[in-house]
């Protein structure tokens, strides 16, 4: 069961960091529309970046998830 709640708390952070995500670029649209090409690239290859690690996140917390639905599977 603690593994379980491990994994619950694992995507509920992906989740929050989407949402962090999302805050960030809605920033970058609001305070770079059309202004300082160059540091708005910045943002967006930093925002590409944190997407990959969340990604990563992602499925690792997910295989987890798997691995553990089978080995309680095998119990039952």
């Amino acid at each position: 069961m603690n593994e379980l709640y491990a994994i619950m708390r694992e995507l509920l952070e992906v989740e929050y960091n989407q949402k962090a995500l999302l805050y960030i670029m809605e920033m970058i649209e609001t305070a770079y529309g059309g202004e300082r090409q160059e540091e708005s690239g910045l943002a967006v290859s930093g925002v590409r970046y944190y997407l990959a690690v969340l990604h990563r996140d992602l499925g690792i917390t997910i295989n987890r998830l798997d691995a553990y639905i089978a080995e309680w599977g095998r119990k039952q």
